[in-house]
């Protein structure tokens, strides 16, 4: 078997590994590593081999290849099954800004509308630093969909790379993205739909006209004599919708919105998943019933100020009790009180969402729908302390959970022989305080961080 001598040089050196040797390798083997399961199970002093951008072996007693560029990890390296962000604009270009009045606002062009569905994230993806900040937070793949209104564009996964010209488009046209949005401009230089009313009665009319338009088309085939339809590419981007081939990703979060959303379902039958659904947790056994997941958010509002301090003066040393129990005790009054009870009842609802709705049997994964990256890392620590979920909870959440809702459980989601080598190389347990990715090995190929 080949051997290399300088792997953990090479591994901490500050070279370009990839550059070094991706290309001309034709594999690659990560030995003596803590692979922590999509399952949750964790595999200690364990070898991943990968040729092609496809795993070959995984587990304890794996036979390296002659050819393979082994990596040795030294027993001190933790693996994750690559991230996966289900719902999310990265790439995509900026909002347009000082939009011009309309002559008739009241039927504006479908882009003042907010209607867009035949946009795809593939074809207009941009610079964005969101991909190296997403790579270096564990996220391998992700699900992008173009900025926007009532009906953006449409759902594309790609493997990630740190500059946008390396990202991978994995699946086109994966579902349409769509939510509650008004029209932008607001009253000087707005247009319609710029109600909720309006935008659930936009959406009633757009699916109406493209099931005519559908009609039309298969009817002039079977039947050249009759006048041509009028193509439109807005309205045939609503054709899978429409047949019910692609589902509509939505992001919704509160209770009642969730309802209207149903209440479209109903008319229209079609596919849904609820992206973000802070308030999910709600019709949990209706969305269970109806077997729709929901991509969930983690976009947590900020905690009371008061039950903020009250953990930090819980969590001091024995020796600073006395302290402690003395910032604890504050002179409240009791409709104070009942205020902050109330408060602290809807900010723990909000935290429990997640785990509420697994519970309940509804699919759950993660999306960051907004998050920032930057408040990632203090998120994900909120989920472990209120939210009721363990680490194996929330790497199922962010791997394996969304694999399934995407549908593409079969090549991405967890470390196994057959899927795709999407993995990603913290120097400690993701779950540690200031645990850093090191390397992240999206589609086979690795790109170096050294912890950055």
């Amino acid at each position: 078997m080949r051997k290399y001598i300088l792997l953990l040089a090479l591994l901490f050196s500050g070279i370009n590994i990839q550059g070094l040797f991706a290309q001309t390798t034709p594999a690659h083997a990560l030995k003596n590593i803590t692979i922590h399961n999509a399952d949750g199970s964790v595999t200690e002093s364990a070898t991943i081999v990968w040729r092609d951008g496809v795993i070959e072996a995984v587990g304890t007693n794996v036979n390296i290849p002659f050819d393979a560029f082994e990596i040795d990890g030294g027993d001190s390296l933790h693996v994750y099954p690559g991230f996966i962000d289900g719902y999310s604009t990265w790439g995509s270009p900026d909002l347009p800004r000082n939009l011009e009045a309309l002559d008739n606002p009241g039927n504006p062009p479908y882009d003042r509308a907010g209607i867009q569905p035949e946009r795809r994230p593939s074809l207009i993806l941009n610079k964005d630093k969101a991909f190296a900040a997403g790579m270096k937070a564990g996220f391998t793949t992700a699900a992008l969909y173009p900025n926007g209104y009532m009906l953006p564009g449409r759902v594309e996964v790609f493997y990630l790379a740190p500059e946008s010209d390396g990202v991978a488009l994995m699946k086109e046209n994966l579902a349409l993205a769509g939510s509650f949005e008004e029209a932008p401009g607001g009253w000087t230089n707005g247009a319609y739909p710029s109600t909720m009313m309006g935008v659930m009665a936009q959406f009633r009319q757009l699916m109406f006209d493209a099931t005519a338009l559908q009609q039309h088309i298969k009817y002039y085939n079977q039947n050249p004599e009759m006048p041509a339809p009028k193509r439109n590419e807005v309205l045939e981007a609503l054709f899978p919708l429409v047949n019910k081939s692609a589902p509509l990703y939505f992001k919704v979060d509160t209770k009642e919105h969730i309802e209207r959303l149903l209440k479209l379902q109903d008319e229209f039958g079609f596919k849904a998943v609820i992206v973000s659904g802070k308030e999910a947790y709600a019709k949990s056994a209706e969305l269970k019933r109806r077997n729709i997941p929901v991509l969930a958010s983690i976009d947590f509002t900020e905690a009371p100020d008061w039950y903020t301090k009250m953990k930090k003066a819980e969590e001091k040393s024995d020796d600073d009790k006395e302290e402690a129990s003395e910032e604890k005790e504050e002179d409240i009054s009791e409709e104070e009180q009942q205020y902050r009870d109330k408060r602290l009842e809807a900010w723990k609802a909000e935290v429990t969402n997640i785990k509420k709705l697994i519970d309940a049997g509804v699919a759950v994964g993660y999306a960051s729908a907004g998050l920032e990256l930057k408040d990632l890392s203090k998120n994900l620590e909120i989920l472990l302390d209120e939210g009721g979920l363990t680490e194996a909870d929330v790497v199922k959440l962010m791997t394996s959970n969304t694999a399934s809702i995407l549908g593409l459980n079969n090549a991405i989601g967890s470390i196994t022989k057959g899927k795709n080598a999407s993995f990603t190389v913290f120097d400690k347990a993701m779950s540690e305080d200031k645990a850093k990715v090191l390397h992240s090995i999206s589609n086979g190929t690795i790109h170096e961080f050294n912890g950055e």
